[in-house]
């Protein structure tokens, strides 16, 4: 079986999608999201506005041949010392690279002659995470070992590789990072996937919030539904192997478990005390009940009610809505934005909401994660904005996800996100695929082409059911005090 870059890629993501995007039935695979799309053309966008601030440097595009055909045009290149190719095919024995770029360097020599060949790959985001101070944390661990696998079948082609990995991130500049800092981690990474290709290891699904943009989510949470799987439970994600060595198997094990027995030695699993394995516990029965339980303890602040939710892109990074409904003159429930049609007008719609949080009088914000908060804050640095508006905003903000539905509540769901929360509660969408990657998708669709004002209607639209969304479970808890 052939081995990509993509698999290492993936497998930084989830292990059993490569199994399965080698081994599983591509009739059960489903056409990826609007957002997954959205992505492959950004990045593939970013390719072109590098190769077009290349200028006059000469490079040979291959990207219209088959892997078969390029693999052959881009070694006779490498023989010949091309400067730079894009889209060209690296093979070894069953591994297949085509990174964006084979760059020419010559600051060292290899099997051609005096010179080497550096593979770049080009990205539509960055690949250091930074700090608030702007310091550099990490390397992406998924952007590092796609050029490291490119770096192996170099190595084997040409008897050398340089010093660093590199890549061209979103805003057309070049990072470095230091390969040595993941070569263990890669190591083991590398023979896994060579495993998991080759159908000798399967892994198993890992049913998450995020599952739902992969081809494969309807496959994977069948199998996990008709396995009673431990990921069926908010909040297990990778624990399932430790519950699952140490003889929980399923859902129902975990429901009628002795607690105690898992707390020492030799039944201790790591990581998971009493506190951790009774909410388990309660959720495992929650789930076979297929009925919510509110915990009591909550209340909420008697101030005037705004619900909040932002619309942004971090593709861009780039914000676009500010959708809040809250009630009018008589007592109606209202929903209006701040908009930025365009990227431009960023700071002009910010700078309206600030205005707008400025002149709130007693008033509670009501949001479904912290994001609202880290993009105002983000925006507040961006632009200069008044810092105690920001702390205005802050001592008002009421996070039902964090401060209501973890703390107080268990439901019979794998995410305690707002789509899955709501709709236990009855609350209903009006469009047919709602979503904030969505979302994203539809702005950049009507960004490419303002014509399509179906589209920014389409997003208000959702964020408006958004923000009833939050309504519909801030009652439904309120009915239970």
């Amino acid at each position: 079986m052939t081995i990509t870059a993509q698999d290492l890629y993936n497998y930084t993501k989830c292990k059993h999608r490569v199994y399965l995007d080698s081994n599983g039935d591509p009739n059960e695979r489903r056409e990826v999201s609007s957002f997954v799309q959205l992505l492959w053309e950004m990045g593939l966008q970013t390719e072109k506005d590098y190769l077009e601030q290349l200028g006059g440097v000469d490079y040979e595009n291959l990207e219209s041949l088959s892997i078969d055909k390029a693999a052959e045009r881009t070694l006779a290149l490498m023989q010949s010392g091309a400067a730079a190719i894009y889209q060209g095919v690296i093979q070894f024995e069953g591994l297949v690279g085509r990174p964006d770029l084979l760059i020419r360097s010559d600051t060292g020599s290899s099997k051609f002659g005096d010179y080497l060949y550096e593979p770049v790959d080009i990205k539509a985001g960055k690949g250091w995470e930074t700090n608030k101070k702007g310091e550099k944390t990490r390397f992406k661990k998924h952007y590092a070992f796609q050029v490291m696998f490119y770096r192996f079948i170099l190595e084997k082609l040409q008897g050398t590789v340089p010093v660093v990995g590199r890549i061209i991130n979103v805003d057309l500049e070049f990072e470095e990072f230091d390969p040595q800092a993941f070569e263990s981690e890669f190591s083991n990474a590398f023979d896994e996937v060579k495993q998991l290709v080759n159908a000798r290891e399967t892994s198993e699904p890992i049913l998450g919030s995020t599952c739902h943009q992969c081809g494969w989510y309807a496959k994977c949470r069948r199998w996990t539904e008709g396995r009673h799987d431990p990921t069926l439970l908010f909040f297990v994600g990778k624990n399932k192997f430790q519950l699952k060595e140490a003889g929980l198997k399923t859902v129902d094990d975990i429901a009628k478990m002795d607690i105690s027995h898992y707390l020492k030695a030799p039944n201790k699993i790591p990581r998971l005390g009493e506190k951790s394995l009774g909410r388990m516990k309660e959720r495992a029965q929650v789930v076979l009940a297929d009925e919510p339980l509110i915990h009591p303890g909550y209340s909420f602040p008697d101030r005037q009610e705004i619900y909040f939710d932002i619309e942004d892109d971090p593709t861009r990074g780039h914000t676009y809505l500010y959708g809040l409904v809250e009630k009018d003159e008589i007592g109606e429930w209202c929903y209006h934005y701040y908009l930025a049609k365009k990227p431009e007008d960023e700071e002009q719609t910010i700078r309206a909401f600030w205005d707008y949080i400025g002149a709130t009088k007693d008033a509670v914000f009501y949001v479904y994660s912290h994001k609202e908060r880290t993009s105002l804050k983000n925006l507040m640095e961006r632009y200069d904005l008044d810092p105690d508006v920001f702390e205005k905003y802050v001592e008002s903000e009421f996070d039902l996800y964090q401060d209501l539905v973890v703390k107080y509540s268990n439901w019979p769901t794998y995410s305690y996100g707002i789509k899955h929360i709501a709709t236990q509660v009855g609350f209903n969408w009006r469009d047919t695929d709602p979503g904030g990657a969505n979302s994203i998708a539809w702005y950049n669709e009507y960004l490419a082409d303002p014509d399509k004002k179906e589209l920014l209607q389409r997003i208000l639209e959702y964020n408006e059911d958004d923000c009833y969304a939050m309504i519909a479970v801030k009652e439904y808890f309120e009915a239970r005090l």
